[in-house]
């Protein structure tokens, strides 16, 4: 009975010594590269997100749109999926204040199917707060906004009585022109006026990707990627 229990046990050992050299020969053979911190992924919206229906902790998907290289070698295949949640949402208000999305990006999805955490922040011609969020802004950029409108009122205006002096005849622009200017000022004031009384009681704008909308992120931590 005890030569059974010492050979059991001896059985065991040999298995679970077996068991432990495939699995460090498993860890062993397994390589990364590193992908470096400040490293620009482009991505494209694999489904729209929007503001007006988007709640915290909504996922959302992209793809890259170019292959990732480190040392010659693609590490990260254009296609790759990167997935996120919504960190927050802060919805459009009155007085033109315009809603915010906080978008976290959470893991990819490496060639070999694993999922590797990364910490990454939005880098793209979007409109962003200081505090990383898409979107923002208030009664101030909506006044400014008229502001250029108006001038812009005033400025076609000009053009228009310059032109129109011409061809009533050589010369004239300096008769229509000035006319112009006092109408186009009047006009554009008053836009003014009457526009940014409304921004008070306007609300502001909704924050949205649309599928297919490209964009990129910057990597703020250094990303392993496994390689074989």
């Amino acid at each position: 009975m005890r030569k059974i229990i010492v050979s059991a046990v001896f059985l065991f050992f040999i298995l679970f010594g077996i068991n432990m050299s495939d699995a460090y020969q498993i860890k062993a053979d397994a390589q990364t590269k590193r992908i470096p911190v400040g490293t620009k992924l482009n991505l494209e919206a694999a489904n729209t997100v929007t503001t007006e229906t988007l709640n915290k902790g909504d996922m959302f998907s992209s793809y890259l749109t170019q292959d990732v290289y480190v040392d010659g070698a693609v590490v990260l295949p254009k296609g790759t999926i990167v997935r996120g949640n919504t960190a927050d949402v802060v919805r459009k208000k009155r007085m033109s204040k315009s809603a915010i999305l906080y978008l976290n990006f959470d893991h990819i999805v490496a060639p070999n199917g694993k999922q590797i955490p990364i910490r990454a922040g939005i880098n793209s011609s979007m409109k962003l707060t200081d505090d990383g969020g898409i979107g923002g802004g208030g009664y101030k950029e909506a006044f400014l906004e008229s502001a250029d409108k108006s001038g812009e009122i005033i400025k076609k205006s000009v053009n228009w009585g310059v032109n129109s002096g011409e061809e009533l005849f050589s010369g004239g622009k300096y008769l229509v022109t000035p006319f112009a200017a006092i109408g186009g000022t009047v006009a554009g004031g008053g836009y003014l006026v009457f526009d940014s009384i409304a921004d008070l009681f306007r609300k502001g704008q909704t924050v949205v990707i649309t599928k297919g909308q490209r964009f990129s992120i910057l990597l703020l931590e250094p990303l392993d990627v496994p390689v074989y």
